[in-house]
C-alpha cells in the first residue's frame, strides 16, 4: 500500500443522539466517543470495515466534551476511560464496566473541555474556569493558573512538561508546575494541541491555521488551507498531521502541504483522532462517527461509499458563506473540464438554474461535487444593526422591565463565535454558550437537498441491539420545535416554556443489522428442531425482512412491500415463543413509523392494539409480582411501538378509539416491578395521549381524568428523574387551558404531591416543570 493512497470511508458508527465532541482510538480494534447527548460509548471491531457498540458509560449530567484513555494496568487490565463534561466533573470508567464511574474528579468550576495523560498516568485537564489541573492517584495534585480565558487544550509531553492552549490566543509552557514561557502566534482562540514526534508539537485555532512549534517555543511553520475554525488535530503514525473544523472537513497534511480534504455531510467536524493502524476517526455535528482508511481491505463496501458521497454532494452550502455570488457571471459545467490548481480548491458552477460547489481532489485528479449553494437569508432581506447588515437579528428578553438584547447573526458566521460574542458583549453566563449556538444553528442553517432529515428522538438512543438499552434523558429545552431562546423578530423569555408539549415522542433509533442478525440466529435454531421447523421463516420471508432492513436504514433509497413485511413480522410475533419474539416486536415498532398498514390491521377482530398488547405481554402484566426479563423486554418494546403509532394519522385514529382500553391496561402497578426503560416507555405513551388531546378537537374528558389518576399514583412512588419529568410534562399538557382537568388534579391533591416531588428533586428541569404546572 502506497502512503499516497487516498483515505476512503471505512466504517460509520451511529448511536449518539447529538454532536460528537471527542473521539479516541487506543488500538486498531477499539474506538471511544463522547457526545453532547451526555454519554460516552465504546465500540469494538467486528469486521474489517465494521464496528459495533460495546459499552454505554453514563454518569455525566451535561455535555461530554473531552476524552482520554489510560493504558491498562495490573489493576485495570483493559484500561480506563476518562471523560470531561460541562457539568464540571471528570469521570473515570473501567473500560469493561459500563456501570457508575469508579472515580469522579471534582475541582473545576466550569466546563472541562480538554484532557490528556502523562507517561506516568497522571491526568491533565483544562477548563473554561481558566485553569489547568493535574490529578495524581485520583486526587487534585496542583492547579496551573496563567491564562486569562478558557483553557481549550492541554498537551502532556512528560510528567513535568506540559503545554496549554487558551481562548486568550496564547500557548503556555509549564515546567515542573511553573510557567516558563508564553508562545504567541495565533490570532484567535487556540483549540487543540498534539505531539509531533522528533519536532515538537502542532496547534490549531479559530484563526483557521495550524502552527508547528519546537519544544523550545519556536513557530517553524504555519499551515493555511482551512476556511473556518480548526477544532481538532492529531498526528498519524506516518508523521502526517490530520485536522478537522467548522469548514466540514478533515484535512491530511504532509510536508507542510494539504494532500487530501475529506468533506463531511455535517456543519462541523468537531474532533479527529489517529488510530495506531493509520486510520482516521472523525466525530461531527450530525452525531455520527466515521472512520477513514488507506487500506484496501478496510474500505467500506461500494454502496456505503456511494451513499456517503451522495450525502456530501447533497449538503447545502449557504450562499453567504461564499461571498457575493453573481449567478449570471459563474461558469457552466465546462469549467469542470479544467484541472484544479491545488488540493481542496473549490469552484462554483452553474448547472441549469442551480449553483453547485465542486472541490478538486489532487489524488483523484478530478472535481467532486460537495454541495448545492442555497440562499440562506432568513427573512429575504438584510437587517441593519450598529451600522452593519445581518441576515438575522434576534431579540432576547433577559427579564421583566429590561429592554431585549439584540443577537445579530450572518449566515457566513460561525454559530459558536456569534454566541460567544453575544455573551461577551452582554456579560451573560458562559453556560449559555451551547444553548445560544444550538438555537442559531437550528434557525439559520441551510437545508439538506434531496435527502431525508430523520428526526432523532431526544428521549432514546442506543443503536446497539440490546432491547433494554437505556434511553437518554430529555433535554431541558423546548421540544415543540420552536427555538428555546426566541424567534426572528420577536422576543421571548430566557428560560423557555416547556408546557404544553405539542409534538409526539417516538422511538426511532435502532441497530437494524443487529435485529436482523438476531432473527437469523433464532430462525436457525427453529430449523434444527423438527417440532419448530413449521414456524421457522422461509428463505423468501428472510429476504423480505432483509429488504425491510435496507428500507429502514435509508427509506429514500429503497422501496419495499410493506404488507408482505408486516405479514412476516406478525408471524414472528404470534407464532414464535414468547422469549424469542422480541426482534419481531422491535421491527413492528420501526415499520409503524413509515406505513399505515399495521395501524389498519384487522384480522378476526385482532387490531394492531390487540396484536401489541396481547403478544407483547402487556395484557398479562403481573400486578403483584416482578415480571421475568423476557416479559419486561417484550412489554418495553410493545410500549415503544404504541408510542410510535402516534406518528401517523391512522395510528392516532386507532389509538383514539381504543384509548380507554390501553389506559386501563397501563394503570396497573408498574412502578416498582419493571425496569426504568419500561417505565419510560409507558410514560411516553401517556405523554403522547396528552399531546393528542391537546392538539386535537377530541378532548375525551373521561380519558383525561383517567390519565390524571394514573399520574397521581405514579408521582407517589416513582424515583427515576426521567420518568418523573415525562410524567410532569404529561400532566402539564393535560391541564393546559383545561379547567376541568385542573379541577380533577385538585381532587387528587396533585399540588401537595408535586411539592413533595419538588423537595426530593435534584434536577432543575423538574422544578421548572413543577413551577409551570402549579395552579
Amino acid at each position: 500500500m502506497k502512503q499516497t493512497s487516498p483515505f476512503q470511508l471505512s466504517s460509520i458508527l451511529a448511536a449518539h443522539d447529538s454532536d460528537i465532541k471527542a473521539v479516541r482510538g487506543p488500538n486498531e480494534d477499539l474506538v471511544i466517543s463522547a457526545s453532547r447527548d451526555k454519554t460516552v460509548r465504546s465500540w469494538l471491531r467486528i469486521g474489517a470495515n465494521a464496528f459495533s457498540e460495546s459499552k454505554l458509560y453514563l454518569g455525566h449530567a451535561s455535555f461530554v466534551n473531552s476524552l482520554v484513555f489510560l493504558n491498562p494496568t495490573a489493576e485495570y487490565t483493559k484500561g480506563l476511560v476518562v471523560s470531561g463534561s460541562s457539568d464540571k466533573t471528570i469521570n473515570v470508567f473501567d473500560l469493561e464496566n459500563a456501570q457508575d464511574p469508579i472515580y469522579s474528579l471534582i475541582g473545576h468550576s466550569d466546563n472541562v473541555c480538554a484532557l490528556d495523560v502523562t507517561p506516568s498516568g497522571y491526568i491533565v485537564s483544562g477548563s473554561w474556569d481558566k485553569t489547568t489541573k493535574i490529578w495524581k492517584n485520583w486526587q487534585e495534585a496542583c492547579t496551573l493558573e496563567g491564562h486569562s480565558h478558557a483553557v481549550w487544550a492541554v498537551l502532556a509531553i512528560d510528567d513535568d512538561l506540559i503545554f496549554t492552549g487558551s481562548a486568550d490566543k496564547t500557548i503556555i509552557k509549564w515546567q515542573n508546575e511553573k510557567r516558563v514561557q508564553t508562545l504567541y502566534g495565533h490570532t484567535d482562540c487556540v483549540r487543540a494541541l498534539a505531539l509531533l514526534p522528533d519536532i515538537g508539537f502542532v496547534s490549531c485555532g479559530n484563526d483557521s491555521t495550524l502552527r508547528i512549534w519546537t519544544l523550545d517555543g519556536q513557530c517553524i511553520h504555519e499551515l493555511n488551507e482551512h476556511t473556518s475554525f480548526v477544532y481538532s488535530i492529531d498526528v498519524l503514525p506516518t508523521g502526517e498531521i490530520i485536522s478537522s473544523g467548522e469548514d466540514r472537513s478533515v484535512r491530511v497534511w504532509k510536508g507542510g502541504e494539504c494532500i487530501q480534504t475529506i468533506l463531511h455531510p455535517a456543519t462541523s467536524v468537531w474532533c479527529v483522532a489517529a488510530m495506531p493502524n493509520g486510520d482516521i476517526i472523525s466525530g461531527a455535528s450530525d452525531g455520527v462517527i466515521r472512520i477513514f482508511t488507506r487500506d484496501e481491505e478496510r474500505i467500506a463496501e461500494q454502496p456505503v461509499l456511494k451513499d456517503f458521497d451522495e450525502q456530501v454532494s447533497n449538503h447545502a452550502i449557504p450562499a453567504n458563506q461564499l461571498g457575493d455570488l453573481k449567478k449570471d457571471e459563474l461558469p457552466g459545467s465546462e469549467a469542470l473540464l479544467q484541472p484544479g490548481k491545488k488540493e481542496g480548491q473549490v469552484i462554483m458552477v452553474r448547472v441549469h438554474d442551480k449553483v453547485e460547489a465542486h472541490q478538486w481532489s489532487q489524488v483523484d485528479q478530478t472535481w467532486h461535487k460537495v454541495g448545492d449553494v442555497v440562499d440562506a437569508v432568513g427573512q429575504g432581506r438584510k437587517q441593519l444593526y450598529n451600522g452593519k447588515e445581518y441576515d438575522y437579528l434576534f431579540d432576547v428578553d433577559v427579564g421583566d422591565g429590561v429592554p431585549p438584547l439584540k443577537l445579530p447573526y450572518n449566515a457566513s458566521d460561525n454559530p459558536y463565535k456569534a454566541a460567544q460574542d453575544f455573551i461577551s458583549a452582554n456579560e451573560l453566563p458562559q453556560s449559555y454558550l451551547d444553548q445560544i449556538a444550538n438555537f442559531i444553528t437550528k434557525n439559520a442553517q441551510g437545508v439538506s437537498l434531496g435527502m431525508s432529515s430523520q428526526y432523532v428522538d431526544p428521549f432514546t438512543g442506543s443503536s446497539r441491539y440490546t432491547p433494554s438499552a437505556s434511553s437518554s434523558n430529555i433535554q431541558n429545552t423546548s421540544t415543540t420545535g420552536m427555538d428555546p431562546w426566541t424567534r426572528p423578530g420577536t422576543t421571548s423569555n430566557m428560560q423557555p416554556k416547556i408546557i404544553p408539549q405539542s409534538t409526539y415522542l417516538t422511538f426511532r433509533q435502532a441497530n437494524i443489522q443487529g435485529i436482523l442478525k438476531k432473527v437469523d440466529q433464532i430462525n436457525e435454531a427453529l430449523l434444527i428442531n423438527e417440532e419448530t421447523q413449521k414456524i421457522a421463516l422461509t428463505t423468501n420471508e428472510l429476504s423480505t425482512l432483509k429488504k425491510l432492513g435496507q428500507f429502514l436504514q435509508n427509506p429514500l433509497a429503497h422501496t419495499c412491500d410493506h404488507q408482505s413485511e408486516f405479514d412476516v413480522i406478525r408471524k414472528i410475533i404470534t407464532q414464535w415463543s414468547f422469549n424469542n419474539r422480541f426482534p419481531g416486536i422491535d421491527l413492528l415498532r420501526l415499520q409503524i413509523l413509515y406505513t399505515p398498514i399495521p395501524a389498519k390491521h384487522i384480522d378476526n377482530d385482532e387490531s394492531i392494539i390487540n396484536l401489541i398488547t396481547n403478544f407483547a405481554g402487556i395484557v398479562t402484566w403481573p400486578k403483584d409480582s416482578t415480571p421475568d426479563k423476557d416479559q419486561d423486554t417484550n412489554v418495553m418494546l410493545g410500549l415503544r411501538a404504541l408510542s410510535n403509532l402516534f406518528e401517523i394519522k391512522e395510528g392516532r385514529d386507532v389509538l383514539g378509539r381504543e384509548a380507554s382500553k390501553i389506559l386501563e391496561l397501563l394503570s396497573s402497578t408498574w412502578d416498582k416491578s419493571s425496569s426504568k426503560n419500561n417505565r419510560v416507555a409507558r410514560t411516553t405513551v401517556f405523554l403522547n395521549f396528552a399531546v393528542l388531546y391537546q392538539t386535537s378537537s377530541n378532548k375525551n374528558e373521561d380519558n383525561i381524568l383517567q390519565l390524571i389518576a394514573i399520574l397521581a399514583e405514579l408521582f407517589k412512588s416513582e424515583i427515576d428523574s426521567e420518568v418523573i419529568y415525562r410524567a410532569l410534562i404529561t400532566l402539564g399538557t393535560l391541564i393546559y387551558q383545561n379547567q376541568a382537568a385542573k379541577d380533577a388534579a385538585k381532587v387528587f391533591d396533585i399540588e401537595s404531591i408535586l411539592k413533595i416531588v419538588s423537595i426530593k428533586a435534584k434536577e432543575d428541569r423538574i422544578n421548572q416543570a413543577i413551577n409551570e404546572i402549579i395552579f
